[in-house]
């Protein structure tokens, strides 16, 4: 009876991982019109190691692939629906992740919006293998704006972008304000 009931929770949770929506990073500077009550997710990646996959649950279960997860730093910003989102896993090859504790990695999407949920910071120890990771979600809101500035001024300029991760941070909002009060003095 036991490996029966080991088989039907493997079979489960496989199921669970494989009913997220695979997603990848925009790469073209045109803000199309998002469907309705959608919104773009701003992320930045901070890894010594490429990333198999990072799965999101909420709303819709989504998985950034490890084409977007390579190490170094870079961000990935992709259309959403809006709705209340966490990081789940973070998986460092097939069969290895780690599961990540609910609460702290929360945050939401906003329609007809880019929602910056903050830089995903990955330090893994170990080299064939895994041993140890420190995983840290940070805002680094500044280097988000100056990201969005030089990749995507098209979409920056018609959507207003927010901090949504954890904590609360209205830098973007008075960043916006200072180049609109700049723009009207022109």
């Amino acid at each position: 009876m036991k490996p029966r009931l080991s088989l039907v929770l493997i079979l489960a949770i496989s199921t669970l991982f494989g009913c997220a929506q695979k997603i990848e990073g925009i790469s073209k500077d045109v803000d199309k019109q998002l469907a309705e009550n959608s919104g773009y997710l701003l992320i930045g990646i901070d890894t010594n190691r490429g990333l198999h996959s990072i799965i999101i649950g909420g709303t819709k279960s989504l998985m950034l692939t490890d084409k977007d997860l390579q190490s170094g730093t870079n961000y990935i910003l992709v259309d959403v629906p809006a709705g209340q989102y966490q990081i789940e896993d973070i998986k460092f090859g097939r069969y290895v992740y780690m599961e990540l504790e609910e609460g702290y990695w929360n945050f939401e999407v906003k329609p007809n919006q880019v929602s910056y949920v903050g830089d995903l910071y990955v330090k893994t120890v170990g080299f064939w293998m895994v041993s140890s990771a420190e995983i840290l979600l940070e805002n680094r809101s500044t280097s988000a704006r100056l990201f969005l500035e030089e990749k995507f001024p098209n979409i920056l300029k018609s959507r207003q972008v927010r901090y949504s991760g954890p904590g609360e941070d209205k830098f973007l909002e008075y960043a916006e304000r200072l180049l609109a009060g700049k723009e009207a003095a022109l």
